[in-house]
């Protein structure tokens, strides 16, 4: 069976709602979400009139909220005033955020009135997640949030890049949490052994740069917090073929055995996944959020209708 087949299978065993806040804002999330309905892969909650929807809607599985009209509005200005008064916050500041579709979603979320929300379709990334990082917060043993891809192609082992969406200019430290981030996605969402691969232009040394010590000490980093396997630093070709690996030094499992590749910085993991996507014939899912205390994922602006459906099935996966 299919990797999203069994995602699928899975997830719509799990009882939960995931709030899509932009689906009275675009056709596509819209149409995300009559899928959802008509095949029972989740309660959902979106936002509007009743009379903004069709017929569809009038799902047990599907609570339409009027925001402006909402009870809960007072209750959730006061917990945003007091979450971020020492920021500067206003109460009358507050009472405007969390009239907003993005910041009501995330009240919904703290208040456990839902157990997930899917946004970006319409939306930026900083619309997306500056209510997520204020209100959810990152869980306690993190330090950041990343974003993740999960490839998927035909024949082919599932993959995973990190970080893809979120953090530009990643640190050593950094690097090794976005690493064992992945590894931890990997994991739970795969059911195998994730093998980390920390990519550059150098394998093992054969180049010396700042960036290069960057990579390898972030190596050092991961393997002092985690018992995955992660290896670099090393090049894309040592990460898939193991001839290629022996020849230029790398002894472990990773070398040509690679699923989880974590690029240097953003710019090199967000292309890297579009060129694997557009000229290898992968199917990018995502990306996915990790490190919240409760899921919230940002879609790409250029999201299909399935590209939709599948990240709030993984969704439910991460609840």
């Amino acid at each position: 069976m299919k990797l999203m087949e069994k995602i699928t299978k899975k997830a719509a065993k799990i009882n939960a709602k995931i709030i899509l806040p932009e689906a009275n804002l675009d056709k596509r999330v819209y149409s995300a979400c009559i899928n959802i309905l008509n095949n029972n892969l989740s309660k959902i909650i979106v936002f509007g009139k009743p009379t903004d929807f069709g017929k569809e809607f009038s799902n047990k599985n599907c609570e339409i909220i009027d925001i402006q009209n909402n009870k809960n509005l007072k209750l959730f200005a006061n917990q945003l005033y007091e979450l971020r008064k020492d920021k500067g916050l206003s109460k009358k500041e507050a009472e405007k955020l969390v009239s907003q579709p993005d910041y009501f979603a995330m009240m919904m979320l703290k208040n456990n009135m839902a157990d997930g929300v899917v946004a970006g379709a319409k939306w930026t990334t900083p619309d997306t997640l500056r209510p997520a990082l204020q209100i959810i917060k990152t869980k306690p043993d993190k330090s950041l949030v990343t974003g993740v891809m999960l490839m998927l192609k035909e024949n082919c082992d599932p993959l995973v890049f990190a970080d893809v969406s979120l953090v530009e200019n990643p640190s050593s430290e950094n690097l090794a949490d976005i690493a064992i981030s992945a590894a931890e996605f990997y994991k739970t969402i795969v059911g195998q052994q994730p093998k980390v691969a920390m990519l550059s232009y150098s394998t093992k040394g054969s180049a010396k740069s700042e960036i290069v010590s960057k990579i390898s000490n972030a190596v050092k980093i991961a393997n002092s917090k985690s018992e995955f396997l992660i290896d670099g630093e090393m090049q894309v070709d040592s990460a898939f073929s193991k001839t290629t690996a022996k020849q230029k030094g790398v002894t472990s499992l990773v070398g040509g055995n690679a699923n989880v590749l974590i690029f240097p910085d953003l710019n090199a993991g967000n292309i890297g996944y579009k060129l694997v996507a557009r000229l290898g014939g992968y199917t990018a899912v995502g990306p996915i959020m990790l490190n919240f205390n409760k899921p919230v994922n940002d879609l790409s602006r250029g999201s299909t209708v399935e590209e939709i459906i599948n990240t709030v099935l993984i969704t439910k996966l991460l609840i």
